[in-house]
């Protein structure tokens, strides 16, 4: 499958709704062709994150990323957990901390602004997404992801795509230094959450 500048330029409108998308040339935000999931290509991801970044690597079929999507209880919320790269902080079963692509602008280096009022200055970090209404739990996402241990004071789930490597990488490194800048390494459990098989899927359906 080849991906032609005018299949790009849709699935950006459909699944990222970045902040001026329609007036910026989406192959510089580092798209790249995938075929679904690719163990070797996430593992070299991975081994390009700092070395003291411990993580837990998972893998979201299609199922998984509706079940995700359908936690919302209105169409707003639902929209909002829909997107590919998302950041949720748990602290017990609650979720304190949420942050989406579509919310964060670009930067003149074509990149995502995760921490563009400051947001991770502090932590947890200061949510992006309103939380007014989320009943969202790590519970639920336990439920969807089995794997999720959830015996840290802390869980993140990060949401992630080979698709867009540049972006993911910034948006999993904006994490890191937040847990590192003030110590939670020991008190939090991480797992990157790669998407590559719902973008592909979606890719797909607007050929």
């Amino acid at each position: 499958m080849k991906i032609n500048n005018a299949k790009i330029i849709v699935l950006f409108g459909l699944l990222l709704s970045f902040s001026s998308c329609n007036t910026l040339a989406p192959m510089l935000f580092g798209f790249r062709e995938i075929h679904g999931y690719d163990a070797e290509q996430c593992e070299k991801f991975y081994k390009k994150l700092p070395k003291d970044f411990e993580f837990t690597p998972l893998v979201c079929n299609e199922k998984q990323f509706m079940q995700v999507s359908e936690l919302g209880t209105d169409s707003m919320q639902m929209k909002n957990l829909y997107q590919p790269l998302k950041i949720m902080y748990f602290h017990g079963d609650s979720l304190v901390s949420f942050h989406i692509n579509c919310y964060c602008p670009p930067t003149l280096g074509f990149n995502l602004n995760w921490n563009f009022n400051h947001q991770f200055d502090e932590f947890p970090p200061a949510t992006t997404v309103p939380l007014n209404g989320m009943t969202v739990t790590r519970s639920q996402m336990r439920t969807i992801f089995p794997e999720i241990k959830g015996e840290a004071d802390y869980t993140v789930l990060i949401f992630w795509t080979n698709m867009l490597h540049k972006v993911s990488k910034r948006e999993i490194k904006t994490v890191y230094k937040n847990l590192k800048k003030f110590q939670q390494f020991n008190n939090t459990e991480v797992y990157l959450i790669n998407n590559d098989i719902m973008m592909t899927k979606s890719l797909e359906e607007v050929e």
